[in-house]
């Protein structure tokens, strides 16, 4: 018992001595030698944000270039009344030698084993040098910011979170969890396979199993049916007419053989005279021969192409005499007209009145002839009218409906109403 209780103190001694020697040499190391001067940090207070307290190192590329020397929880001054927000003040001190860049970072990071934080800070690259009052310090680091992470990834409380997805893609109650809808294709699964094993029941005429039954039934009945067509002991059967056509054929070709056989010296002469006719049909279609029928049909389509071109000749002139003289035919064909209206009304008046071809006109009949003549002339410039309208309507039918303003034409009826309207107003 003795030896126990002295090996106790032994050992109780030995880790009292090493803690000492463990404290004095982090004591030592947390010493930084060198001018200082201050920096101000701002941290969000997140739930990973390890201790900073009075004394936390902080470290540049591994190496010790400042310590904390006060850290607190401040309200945000910019924050409201009903939403305040909070930062974590770090006041420390870092080597004056030491030149922060406009983009430098600081981490806050915690030991793997626990206890106070460090700070690391990314120097930056960049050209400008650091000069706003404060670092805007980024999310925590190192192990235990990880071990944080990883602790409310496996929160089931915390929506977002891994396990929390876990537990809600396994819900069978969420009609959008996986487990559910793997429900729903089980289900659906068990609902086809029913429905197929009362397909696959072929005591039923209506599943698919008693149509694929009924198919091969109907396929070895029309396999049946054309064996029995192939059968040439029976006389209806399809082979058996063909053996029928067969023996027809072989019949014929014997009749023609004896035919040729017989007939040899009529169907050489046949050939013969054949060969006469060709020749001479070759003859009189040889157009270089001047006496054969060929060469009659050359120059008799020489004389009808000389007669049409003749025709051609006479046309074209016609139309060019028609062209230049289209007026005066104009013309020639009014002054017929009146001509004939003259006539006829003359004609008229002398058979109505044949004395006067006798006597002279009394002065009253000489009024009356006077009023005659007005109507004549109302007549003949309603005749004028009647004949423009013609006129107009052939023109337009020429054209299609659209005359040309400067058609020629148009311009000869206008001029013609004109002298209507004229001879009218008289």
């Amino acid at each position: 018992m003795k030896k126990l209780s002295n090996e106790f103190k032994l050992g109780f001694w030995t880790i009292v001595a090493a803690a000492l020697f463990v404290s004095v040499l982090l004591w030592i190391s947390k010493g930084v030698g060198g001018e200082m001067r201050p920096i101000t940090i701002h941290f969000k207070p997140t739930p990973v944000m390890p201790p900073l307290a009075q004394g936390s190192v902080i470290y540049v590329g591994g190496q010790k270039v400042g310590k904390v020397t006060h850290s607190e929880l401040v309200r945000d001054a910019a924050s409201s009344a009903t939403a305040p927000s909070y930062y974590i003040l770090v006041n420390a001190d870092l080597r004056q030698d030491i030149i922060l860049r406009e983009d430098c970072v600081a981490f806050a990071e915690a030991p793997a084993l626990g206890g106070e934080g460090m700070i690391k800070i990314d120097l930056g690259k960049s050209d400008k040098p650091f000069t706003a009052p404060f670092i805007d310090g980024a999310e925590p680091g190192g192990f235990a910011a990880i071990l944080a992470s990883m602790q409310s990834e496996f929160d089931a409380t915390q929506e977002g979170s891994l396990l929390w997805q876990l537990k809600t893609q396994l819900d069978p109650d969420s009609a959008a969890s996986l487990m559910a809808k793997l429900h729903q294709s089980l289900s659906d699964v068990n609902t086809m396979t029913s429905s197929l094993a009362r397909e696959m029941t072929p005591a039923e005429r209506a599943t698919i199993m008693a149509k694929f039954h009924e198919i091969a039934d109907n396929i070895n009945e029309t396999t049946a049916e054309l064996k029995r067509e192939f059968d040439a002991s029976r006389p209806n059967v399809m082979i058996a007419k063909l053996h029928t056509a067969m023996d027809a054929v072989n019949d014929g070709l014997t009749v023609l053989s004896r035919i040729l056989k017989t007939g040899e010296t009529p169907i050489a002469n046949t050939l013969i005279n054949v060969e006469s006719t060709s020749k001479h049909l070759s003859d009189e279609t040889d157009p270089a021969r001047p006496d054969s029928l060929m060469a009659h049909f050359k120059q008799t389509g020489a004389l009808v192409n000389a007669s049409l071109e003749d025709i051609n000749e006479v046309t074209k002139t016609t139309r060019d005499v028609m062209v230049l003289n289209r007026e005066n035919i104009n013309r020639m064909l009014v002054n017929f007209k009146e001509s004939s209206d003259h006539i006829k009304t003359g004609m008229k008046y002398v058979l109505r009145n044949p004395w006067r071809l006798f006597n002279a006109p009394t002065p009253t009949e000489q009024q009356q002839q006077a009023i005659f003549d007005a109507a004549r002339s109302f007549s003949e410039a309603a005749a004028r009218i009647d004949d423009a309208s013609s006129q107009l309507r052939a023109l337009a039918e020429l054209h299609d409906g659209r005359i040309p303003a400067d058609d020629p034409d148009l311009a000869r009826i206008r001029a013609d109403l004109e002298r209507s309207v004229d001879l009218y107003s008289r």
